[in-house]
Order: C-alpha cells, then sequence, then structure tokens
C-alpha cells in the first residue's frame, strides 16, 4: 500500500513538473551567424535573469526549460559580444515558435504569445498608415488639400489606435497581456477608464512595480483634471530658493505653467515659441517655467542664454520630479493653464495653440 501511495506521489511531482516545462524553436533571418548565441531573459527588479541560451545552428535555435510562471521575456542574439536583435515573448508551459528577425519577430504556439502578436500585428498596421501619411505631409510640394487629407487621415489613425488598444485590453482583462498593453499605451488612455481596467486585471497585474506606477499616474491626472482646483508643490527657484506653486498660481491673474527640458532636441525653438508667448502677455497673464532638470549649473545657463526673464522652477529631480508626477505629467513640453482663482483650464495644450487660446480669455 505504501509502495502505491508513494507512485501515486511521484505521478503526481511528474505532471506538475511538466506542466512548466517550455520548449523554446527559433528561426534567424539574416544577420547571426553559426555560432552566434541566443539568451532567453527576463528582467525582476531591475535585473535581468537567464532562463536558458542556445547556439545557432542552421539558422536555428532551441531552448527548453522550466518556468514557475508565465512572465514576459526578452530574446536576444549577441554578436561579437553585442546584442544584434532583440525580441519580446511570454515564456510559459508549452511549445513557443518564433521567428527572430532584425527588424521584426513574431511568435506563436502559446495562448499568451498568440495574444501578443494579434496586438502587435494590429498596431504595426496602424502605426505604419500613421507614419506613411505623416512622411506625405512633411512633403514640401504637397497641395494645400493634399496636406489636409494627410492631416485628416492622421487624426483618423490615431482615434482608431486609441479605439482599438482600449478593446484589446478589454478583451484581455483576464490574463497578464493585459498589463503589458497597458504599460504601452498608458498615456493615450482616459485616466477613468485606465482606473477601471486596473480594478479588473489580474493580481500579478495589480502588483506589478510599472502597473502600480501607472495606476498612481490615472490617479493624479484624476484629481488635476480641467475644472479641478491646482494642487500645490514646494520646489527651488533657479537662484536656489524655496518657492511654491502658489506664489504664482490663483493670485488674480491667468497662470502658464510651461514644463519643459533644456536637454530637449528641440529645447531652443520651444523656449522660443513660449518666450514669445510670454513676451505678447506678459501685463495679462503669468507665466511659470519648470524645467525638468538634474544639473543646476547647466539649467542656469540655458535660461541665461534664452533670456528666460519669467519665473523659474525645478526640484533638480528630472523625471523623478514628484511635483510633475503630482499632475500626471510624463512628456514635454506641457502647458498647464490655471484661472485667476487656481482652477485648472486647460491642460497639454500644444505650444503653437497657446497663442490663440489666451487671446480668448485673457481680456
Amino acid at each position: 500500500m505504501k509502495k502505491l501511495f508513494l507512485l501515486i506521489a511521484l505521478s503526481g511531482l511528474i505532471i506538475s513538473c511538466e506542466k512548466n516545462n517550455f520548449t523554446l524553436n527559433g528561426t534567424i533571418e539574416k544577420g547571426v551567424d553559426v555560432g552566434d548565441s541566443v539568451y532567453l531573459q527576463y528582467v525582476e527588479k531591475g535585473r535581468p535573469f537567464t532562463l536558458g541560451k542556445d547556439a545557432v545552428k542552421n539558422a536555428s535555435f532551441n531552448i527548453t526549460g522550466k518556468s514557475d510562471k508565465a512572465r514576459l521575456c526578452y530574446l536576444t542574439t549577441k554578436v561579437s559580444g553585442k546584442i544584434k536583435s532583440k525580441a519580446e515573448l511570454y515564456v510559459e508551459p508549452g511549445e513557443i515558435n518564433i521567428k527572430l528577425g532584425e527588424l521584426r519577430s513574431t511568435v506563436s504556439g502559446t495562448f499568451l504569445n498568440t495574444r501578443l502578436q494579434e496586438y502587435k500585428d494590429s498596431i504595426d498596421i496602424l502605426d505604419n498608415l500613421f507614419k506613411r501619411y505623416h512622411e506625405k505631409s512633411l512633403i514640401p510640394t504637397l497641395s494645400e488639400k493634399g496636406a489636409e487629407e494627410a492631416q485628416k487621415a492622421m487624426m483618423v489613425l490615431s482615434l482608431a489606435r486609441v479605439e482599438y488598444v482600449n478593446k484589446f485590453l478589454e478583451k484581455n482583462l483576464d490574463n497578464i497581456v493585459s498589463g503589458y498593453i497597458l504599460s504601452k499605451n498608458y498615456e493615450t488612455i482616459d485616466p477613468d477608464a485606465g482606473a477601471r481596467f486596473i480594478a479588473r486585471m489580474p493580481q500579478e497585474c495589480k502588483s506589478d512595480t510599472t502597473v502600480k506606477h501607472i495606476e498612481k499616474t490615472f490617479h493624479n491626472k484624476i484629481i488635476t483634471a480641467e475644472g479641478k482646483m491646482f494642487i500645490d508643490f514646494g520646489v527651488f527657484s533657479n537662484s536656489g530658493k524655496n518657492v511654491k506653486l502658489s506664489e504664482y498660481v490663483g493670485k488674480g491673474k491667468i497662470t502658464v505653467l510651461n514644463i519643459y527640458s533644456s536637454k530637449g532636441n528641440n529645447a531652443a525653438k520651444e523656449i522660443e515659441t513660449i518666450k514669445a508667448v510670454a513676451d505678447a502677455y506678459k501685463d495679462k497673464v503669468q507665466f511659470v517655467g519648470f524645467g525638468i532638470e538634474t544639473n543646476a549649473q547647466a539649467w542656469n545657463a540655458f535660461i541665461e542664454k534664452n533670456n528666460m526673464w519669467w519665473p523659474q522652477m525645478s526640484d533638480l529631480q528630472g523625471w523623478g520630479s514628484q511635483a510633475i508626477f503630482s499632475y500626471g505629467v510624463n512628456v514635454y513640453p506641457y502647458n498647464i493653464i490655471f484661472d485667476k482663482n487656481g482652477r485648472i483650464l486647460r491642460k497639454g495644450i500644444k505650444l503653437s495653440e497657446l497663442q490663440g487660446y489666451l487671446g480668448g480669455i485673457a481680456k
């Protein structure tokens, strides 16, 4: 009888182990030679871990192993010690097939990877169409009508992309692909809808550090939405003094908070635009700059070089700034307009639209 129980227990253990087994069958396009290494890795708490590796043989490779849970992994090829190509896939029990290319990779065979590839295929179509119309809109000889049609097409494609992402998220809220999709698209997702999505995600997704950060971002966007009163924060002026946003907002003038970075590719041009608006409305509107900076000396040099005469502030924490995060801001340049009492009128208004908007409200 004891032997029977032992056999049953061993059988259960074997079956349990087999359930965690995965096999990764890969083929590689040009650019990777025989003998080059292929690594299957995942990142946890900022550290890379390797699940397996293989050497390329006849443009193919094979990695087998066990994984205690389904997880997002990265497949990289290394040629002379340098990463040549990289692809994303989910390691989960079963047989996974991947075609690794220099520009694009495809994965199939298991549930999560099928969903991941479905998403990527659809997004690639939308993004490539958008890119085509964007390139067309930049043609110098394009007619006015042609430019209008290109702009309209880009707007339609942008809306279609947002709609697709929302529908695909809704469809995958019962699995961890939802966390991946959210992390790639949260900037275009309505904060209220995003908060509802997260509430319905698997606990594994909710516990993820990135998803938690996105959830907080949604929360901050909701409490600082247009129509809400401003939230104060304390930072430093460019001269090193302690300053608060409340020293400028809600003091009887419309206030424009311009969030920028001196290290941006178009920083000088963007500041030139905001300076022209500030010069035009300096008697009617309070302008305040917030620099996403880490180096006080370089920041002050930028301010002086561009003659930025209006008040400047920063906490010198770069993208780690809690002041900017409190408004759910994750891009620059970014403008927030407050009314005379400190209520938020507009968030994210483009620099090109700023002067026209102020012309309608700054009387």
